[in-house]
């Protein structure tokens, strides 16, 4: 009896040292696994807080690029306008009015983000002291009139007035960081910048925003991973396997839709404008490019219609901007009202439009130009005095074998457009190919 106790005893003691063993082995997975989690979902918590923040940063750098092209668009057109009111104008004349327009719509934008636009003027493309005035600067007010020197340096230890000159000298536009107070603020921080050179006066038309007002992308990130990390965590206590479904199953499913729904998010972002719900003009170039390129192959001729508003001007200085954003929506669902859902809308800038038509012949033009005429005539706002209509200029152009691109295209409707504004407005007009 003694020896099979001992025996027992000793199948007991096998049974307690492997159960020791096992536990241990668990107890140490499961501590190299949770260190391996956490440094795992950090790095992926960093890699994915960097890219939603690169890609933020792209989407508000082609923000700032498309807010100083509308209003190099927009000083275009005031000054065109201009010219046809006072012909007999000096180009100092000229100058002084579309700088009080510019300040007028500068010092009246306000965005969310910080951002704000700014204008100087170059006396010195070589640079060195005074090489330019600062003509507007809703952020520095005061200096409004003061010279600039490409020799100054900046909280950042960098020449950033040398540096931007040197990019507008070499390619007319530019991008750069450098370090600048906020607006209405004293505190310092790193801004991202997009300069061009509107050549009619020299002007470098700017627009920055502080980096630090995009963090909240970045902490959006983090917050949404941490909060997942510890769901994951907590199921470690569970079991060894159910903490290696989440990680490699849950895990990757929930990145998945993040980043879908970022990249949707961004998508429409660049897609769409959202002020009239036209396609945006990076949307048009790309469909503008496909276009082209179908056409070269043989596939179709696209027809290309650009437009605007007849006197737009009126409308915002008659009923104000809010009416006008009201009067250039009006107009995009007009226009949408009479073309089919494959083509597109897209708005090119400010009350500029234009739409990409597919498999419209020469002998129904006519109709399709009249029939969005005739919507944009019929639009009636209740803010409108019943004399102020609503009308279009439009000019149609198709792809030609000579045209070297879509911009080529582009250009002959512009002139058709040009010559409709001429001859009174209010009609539309066939560009020769």
């Amino acid at each position: 009896m003694k020896e099979k106790k001992t025996g027992e005893g000793k199948k007991v003691e096998l049974r307690t040292s492997e159960f020791r063993q096992s536990l241990l082995f668990i107890l140490i997975g499961l501590l190299i696994s949770l260190m391996l989690i956490v440094v795992f979902s950090r790095v992926i918590t960093q890699i994915s807080a960097t890219m939603t923040y690169d890609t933020t940063m792209a989407v508000k750098k082609n923000m700032l690029q498309e807010y100083v092209n509308n209003m190099m668009l927009y000083l275009d057109e005031e000054r065109e306008e201009y010219l046809q009111a006072h012909p007999g104008a000096t180009e100092e004349e000229i100058e002084a009015e579309m700088l009080l327009l510019a300040r007028k719509r500068i010092y009246g934008e306000k965005h969310e983000d910080g951002a704000y636009m700014w204008i100087q003027k170059v006396l010195d493309y070589n640079g060195g002291d005074n090489y330019a005035i600062r003509l507007i600067h809703p952020n520095l007010s005061d200096t409004e009139g003061c010279y600039l020197s490409t020799n100054e340096v900046n909280q950042m230890g960098m020449k950033a007035y040398e540096i931007e000159l040197a990019g507008i000298r070499e390619n007319g536009e530019i991008f750069q960081n450098y370090a600048f107070k906020k607006i209405n603020s004293d505190e310092v921080t790193e801004k991202v910048t997009y300069a061009a050179l509107y050549k009619p006066y020299d002007w470098i038309i700017c627009m920055g925003v502080n980096i630090d007002d995009l963090d909240h992308y970045r902490i959006q990130a983090q917050e949404h991973m941490r909060t997942y990390q510890i769901i994951v965590l907590a199921a470690i206590s569970i079991t060894w396997l159910v903490l290696l479904f989440l990680m490699f199953f849950v895990y990757g499913k929930t990145r998945r839709r993040l980043f879908e729904k970022k990249n949707k998010e961004l998508k429409d972002k660049l897609n769409w404008d959202a002020m009239t719900n036209a396609n945006s003009r990076a949307f048009g170039e790309r469909h503008l490019e496909k276009e082209y390129l179908e056409y070269k192959g043989g596939k179709r001729n696209t027809l290309i219609l650009m437009m605007d508003v007849d006197y737009f001007k009126s409308f915002n200085d008659k009923y104000g901007h809010d009416v006008g954003d009201q009067v250039l929506r009006s107009f995009v669902q007009a226009i949408r009202s009479c073309v089919r859902t494959t083509d597109s809308v897209v708005r090119w800038g400010g009350d500029e439009f234009i739409v990409i038509l597919q498999n419209v012949t020469p002998s129904v033009l006519p109709d399709v130009a009249n029939k969005i005429l005739n919507a944009v005539r019929a639009i009636e706002l209740p803010e409108l005095e019943q004399d102020h209509k609503i009308t279009a200029s439009m000019g149609f152009a198709y792809f030609a074998e000579a045209d070297a691109d879509y911009k080529a295209t582009l250009s002959r409707a512009d002139e058709a457009l040009y010559h409709v504004k001429e001859c009174g407005r209010n009609n539309w007009r066939l560009a020769e190919t």
